[in-house]
């Protein structure tokens, strides 16, 4: 029987064996984007429309499986904070952005580059002194979650349908070098402040621990819970994500396995440590991307025959050497030898080595599908 990209999905991030292998490529961000046709600050800064309805638009008129990163929620903040904006730049190219946080324990700036036809990208983050400012830090990251509304997720799980599986995002605890100025500074954070540190991080674990209660008690039933936390090992160590992220996906893994909810765990880069140990020590039940040589060090027969009857398997074609650069027929026999090493047992997607690029050529998104058709049946 012919399973919906939904049900497909779901069989397979669990383990099972669907009628076929879901076909879902990394598509999140900058596809969608330019599927829109619109400069990207529209769909980045100004919602119009928001990623996450570019994202199921592009899965429905494509025919992947649909597997969302776009998920949220909407945690208010604590009482004395706000947030304001202003445009300090403005051309044909870029529009650049400067954003104040105000709370009780002071205030930080960062400013980001809103682009045509890319990405936004940060020019200052706002976390300068990680000891002198983690009270702000706290106000910023920790809200009021007895307030949280779950509307943005329901409203992009309604629009996805049976096109798709649609993700409630929660970020692990990890080094913040996505917030730290410069990033580099957060292991001297490790070093110099590692007892402040450590606390925070526990802070951090116990603030969604509490939004599972709320998941769970409120019968959300999410599709899947997912942790997007790029470059868990790569930008940190197998060593400090043990210490600091390996906790909370233990404890939340743990806490949604009872209540029937599934897990995965995004991790680009290298990814084999952190592979091992989530099989061995978590209750996840599935992860990606599995990123291959030179920029991964994951061997898809390898992690497969070790891990694949423990944990279901998402990758793990290469983006740029295969995805951007292979003509349809190169992408078709890569697409062909992944199957082959994944499928068997089922639980397993065929899926990329992370986001593909902005000018990956639809035919070769097309390729992907067809395989899965012709060759992906159990």
């Amino acid at each position: 029987m012919r399973m919906s990209p939904r049900e497909r999905m779901l069989v397979a991030m669990t383990g099972g064996t669907p009628d076929r292998v879901p076909c879902s490529p990394d598509t999140n961000w900058m596809i969608p984007a330019k599927h829109t046709g619109r400069p990207f600050w529209d769909v980045f800064r100004g919602g119009d429309p928001p990623i996450w309805k570019a994202y199921n638009d592009y899965v429905k008129a494509t025919g992947l499986d649909g597997f969302s990163h776009h998920g949220t929620y909407h945690v208010p903040r604590r009482a004395g904070c706000e947030e304001t904006s202003e445009v300090l730049e403005r051309s044909d190219e870029r529009v650049v952005v400067r954003s104040v946080f105000r709370c009780p324990a002071g205030e930080v700036d960062r400013r980001t580059v809103f682009l045509r036809d890319d990405a936004p990208a940060p020019v200052r983050k706002p976390i300068t002194d990680f000891a002198g400012q983690i009270d702000v830090l706290r106000y910023m990251m920790f809200g009021d979650v007895e307030e949280i509304d779950f509307t943005p997720y329901r409203r992009a799980r309604e629009d996805m349908g049976e096109h798709g599986v649609v993700g409630l995002c929660m970020l692990l605890p990890h080094l913040i070098v996505q917030l730290r100025e410069p990033a580099e500074a957060s292991i001297f954070d490790y070093y110099d402040h590692h007892d402040l540190l450590a606390t925070f991080m526990r802070e951090w674990e116990e603030y969604l621990l509490a939004i599972a209660d709320r998941i769970i008690e409120d019968e959300l039933a999410p599709d899947f819970v997912f942790f997007p936390n790029s470059g868990a090992i790569t930008m940190q160590s197998p060593d400090i994500c043990r210490e600091f992220t390996l906790p909370a996906l233990k404890s939340l893994t743990a806490k949604f396995k009872r209540a029937g909810i599934v897990t995965s765990l995004h991790s680009c880069g290298k990814e084999r440590a952190l592979v091992e140990m989530a099989a061995d020590e978590t209750d996840l039940d599935c992860i990606d991307p599995l990123e291959a040589p030179p920029m991964g060090d994951c061997d898809l027969r390898e992690v497969k025959g070790r891990f694949g009857a423990r944990l279901a398997l998402k990758g793990n074609l290469h983006t740029t050497e295969v995805m951007l650069r292979m003509s349809p027929e190169g992408v078709a026999r890569a697409a062909r030898e992944v199957l082959e090493l994944g499928m068997p047992g089922g639980g397993f997607v065929l899926s990329t080595g992370d986001q593909c690029g902005r000018d990956t050529p639809q035919a070769n998104i097309a390729a992907l599908v067809d395989v899965c058709e012709r060759y992906g049946a159990y």
